[in-house]
């Protein structure tokens, strides 16, 4: 469900210079939940002038997150917002509390997970815009167990790989 309360007030200098605000109330946004964790869509790149795409990750106690992967083209900004998220970024584990914010620059090998027995919650600045058409495709996804070589071909698609694994 998507709910949206869009707002229409524009600068009195000229007002074809600033797009209308979008305003997001709690919980409001697109579920584009997969792969375990809860993922609202808060922000389009369509939104933002295609500046950047906002994302809320809701990460449930104990998961394992994704697999160690690697963004091409999209920087990440991770703020943790509640509980405890471990992100890993090119093998160094650095535990993000709430207000703790880390960039996760492309081309960058990581992986983010919650350990603790609570939920955990990140807002996700996502620049360039467009991970929500991957988290999209990977929604459609069927339930169940992950089939790796699927997601691997959804991800290659919106240009993101796994982490070649440091024991192989």
């Amino acid at each position: 469900m998507d709910t949206t309360e869009t707002t229409h007030a524009h600068s009195t200098e000229d007002p074809q210079d600033s797009p209308d605000p979008v305003l997001k109330l709690p919980g409001c946004g697109e579920n584009l939940g997969a792969i375990g964790l809860g993922i609202m869509l808060r922000l389009t790149g369509e939104d933002t002038d295609g500046a950047y795409s906002l994302f809320e990750y809701i990460v449930p106690a104990g998961l394992g997150g994704p697999p160690t992967h690697i963004h091409e083209f999209q920087d990440e900004l991770f703020t943790c917002s509640a509980g405890e998220i471990v992100v890993e970024l090119d093998g160094v584990a650095r535990t993000l509390t709430p207000g703790a914010s880390m960039l996760l620059p492309r081309k960058v090998p990581h992986v983010f997970y919650n350990r603790s027995d609570q939920e955990a919650r990140i807002i996700a600045v996502v620049s360039p815009p467009g991970l929500e058409r991957y988290y999209r495709e990977l929604s459609q996804l069927p339930p169940g167990p992950r089939d790796m070589a699927k997601i691997v071909e959804v991800m290659k698609r919106h240009g993101l790989s796994l982490a070649p694994r440091a024991d192989a």
